[in-house]
């Protein structure tokens, strides 16, 4: 998706600063990894039926669209996350 068109959109859905919920499919090897690149502890954690993927989810204040995208775009460089 163009980047432009992204944050429009959520220009459009938030007044900002937001609390803005990320979530992301992952494992236990690179939670601290996915900690670090959003910069917050999640809010949510539940394992899959078989143990092998988490299901996260982090809730965080984000000051701007911008923001926002710059979490995604670092996390975005880990190995083996799934942005939902």
């Amino acid at each position: 998706m163009d980047m432009e068109k992204l944050k429009g959109l959520l220009n459009d859905q938030y007044d900002w600063p937001a609390e803005y919920n990320f979530k992301f499919i992952g494992n236990d090897s690179n939670r601290d990894e996915l900690i670090m690149a959003v910069g917050a502890e999640p809010h949510h954690e539940r394992p899959s039926k078989t143990g092998k993927y988490i299901s996260f989810t982090f809730n965080v204040k984000c000051n701007s669209a911008d923001e926002v995208l710059t979490i995604y775009e670092r996390v975005s460089r880990l190995h083996g996350i799934m942005s939902l």
